[in-house]
């Protein structure tokens, strides 16, 4: 490999540990180890065909499939000998096997589903060539018994196909499978299937004192659940289960490979039932119930760290969704939050922790400083430094609060200023900073403050013209009496600090960060008003200079 090819895998590698920080919006769970593993993928394994029976291609996971099949069968208190499965490349394959197979039993069914169901549904019955109706779901995200009961009524000729959901995509929601028996029962509807959606929710519901009804138990039909949600893995799997006496129904003597085929995929996966195999027998069903308990916790945590600032946080008990008021898109883009109308939503996964949602909750904290739009334009300046240099240099021309925006804007980003200096002068305000993203830093600045139409200029200005303009500048003479206060190094603390100011009127003449270390940071901060600065930050404090700030170079 070509050291540019190398160097491209190593900042895609740092890229990806960098996002993983700031991943909260997804149901996939990012803690696990599966490096004892490895040494499996130097060959090429194929799981092909039925996993209960023999093939001619013999580098197989079936023993392991079968043994995670025992394990999904227990969990879903499937009948003994009674259901069939196979570890499937995900929820939709899953959701697709059982509609598919719910279709060569009732060709002429109809498949009753509901608007908050997954994505995926939409599509699969596209592919299936299925007749169909949306129901109506009610606000929380179940669906409208009413509603089905009545469509149903509509269509008792038909066959009924329903295909129901256990965790719904953006609220967690759990469909009512015995009030769904219990409306086949009043309409007389012999013929009908019901498949059961459980992607996040069918590694949850097995762990919860009382969970609502919702798997074999209670009469369904077939059911998919994701490998990769809850259990964690680093590609995408889960597992589908269904009645094995309508399996056999379908299934297909292939003699090319020796065996009967009754998946979709034919070769399939080898790895993934390695995976979830080994998570679940080294993590072990208990731990798995503590970690599931341990979600739920943290739910709750994020849910009054969230009401606090009154985004409407809530779940349904037996989900670790997290549903609330749907922030700006520079929040749902740096923590990768799902977003569906006015409402967003953040999932405690295992990985998540209270630390990540104290910086998410900090993020929302600074963003709500952030005015929609400045009333005066900005322009950037390029610096005359190397290509790796991190420096941005903002001039305003008129005397808005500059420092307070861009720090927040920053902040709420969650973007971190490594070195700063900042002054107001008669004609505006000037920002000089370093960035650890320079590149991004920008993006944020085009979107937020209308950078780049100053002075008649539809372009940053050239480093050239950025030397004259700083040069008129004079940066030392700004106050005679500068503070130092310490804040902690991390986004959003500079903003909180510019955001005090501005609340209590205080004019800043001049900022420059001093020094940061071991999650402190030092700033510099020159006032006309020293006096109402000292009682605003005076447990903050660690020296006052009497005499005017240095000169400075940038």
């Amino acid at each position: 490999m070509s050291a540019a090819d190398q160097s491209r895998l190593d900042q895609f590698f740092a890229d990806v540990a960098e996002e993983s920080k700031s991943f909260l919006g997804y149901p996939c769970n990012g803690l696990f180890d599966y490096s004892p593993l490895f040494k499996f993928l130097q060959y090429p394994l194929n799981n092909v065909g039925d996993p209960f029976l023999p093939s001619n291609y013999h580098l197989n996971t079936h023993e392991f499939e079968c043994d995670l099949l025992k394990i999904f069968q227990t969990l879903t208190q499937a009948p003994e000998n009674q259901t069939w499965g196979y570890i499937t490349n995900g929820g939709t394959e899953g959701n697709h096997y059982g509609l598919f197979l719910a279709r060569e039993l009732m060709p002429k069914a109809i498949v009753y589903y509901s608007q908050d169901a997954h994505y995926s549904i939409d599509k699969i019955l596209r592919c299936l060539g299925m007749r169909s109706i949306m129901i109506r779901s009610l606000p929380k995200g179940a669906m409208d018994l009413d509603d089905l009961r009545e469509t149903l009524r509509i269509h008792r000729d038909l066959p009924a196909i329903v295909c129901a959901t256990v965790g719904t995509t953006m609220k967690g929601a759990v469909d009512d499978i015995l009030g769904i028996q219990n409306i086949f029962q009043e309409l007389a509807l012999k013929r009908h299937y019901l498949h059961v959606d459980a992607a996040l929710g069918g590694m949850v519901m097995p762990f919860l004192a009382d969970p609502p009804p919702w798997n074999f138990e209670a009469g369904i039909d077939s059911i998919a659940i994701s490998g990769h949600k809850m259990i964690g893995s680093p590609i995408p799997c889960g597992v589908v289960l269904a009645k094995k006496s309508y399996v056999d129904r379908i299934a297909q003597s292939v003699e090319y490979i020796g065996t009967l085929d009754t998946t979709l995929s034919g070769s399939r996966n080898a790895f993934t039932p390695l995976v979830l195999w080994y998570a679940l027998h080294s993590i072990g069903l208990d731990r798995f119930q503590q970690m599931v308990k341990g979600c739920l916790e943290t739910a709750d945590y994020a849910i009054d760290q969230l009401t606090q600032l009154d985004r409407n946080a809530w779940r349904h008990p037996y989900a670790n969704i997290v549903v609330f008021d749907r922030p700006a898109s520079i929040i749902t883009q740096r923590w990768q939050l799902a977003c569906q109308g006015d409402i967003s939503h953040l999932i405690t996964m295992p990985h998540v922790t209270k630390e990540q949602l104290d910086n998410f909750i900090a993020s929302l904290q600074a963003l709500e400083t952030l005015p929609d739009r400045p009333v005066m334009p900005l322009s950037v300046c390029e610096t005359t430094l190397s290509d790796t240099d991190q420096n941005i240099t903002i001039i305003s021309s008129d005397a808005i609060n500059l420092l307070t925006q861009v720090s927040t804007a920053l902040a709420a980003a969650g973007l971190s200023i490594e070195d700063l200096f900042a002054v107001k002068t008669q004609g505006g305000s000037i920002v000089h900073m370093k960035v650890d993203n320079r590149e991004k830093a920008l993006q944020i600045l085009n979107l937020h403050l209308d950078i780049g139409r100053c002075h008649g200029h539809s372009r940053p200005f050239s480093s050239e013209e950025t030397a004259q303009i700083l040069s008129q500048v004079n940066y030392h003479a700004v106050s005679d009496e500068a503070l130092l206060i310490q804040l902690q190094d991390r986004p959003g603390s500079l903003a909180q600090v510019m955001k005090q100011c501005q609340d209590h009127n205080i004019a800043i003449r001049a900022v420059r960060l001093i020094s940061r270390s071991q999650g402190e940071a030092l700033v510099e901060i020159a006032s006309d008003q020293a006096p109402q600065l000292k009682a605003i930050f005076s447990d903050r404090i660690l020296h006052s200079n009497p005499a005017k700030l240095p000169e400075h170079q940038v």
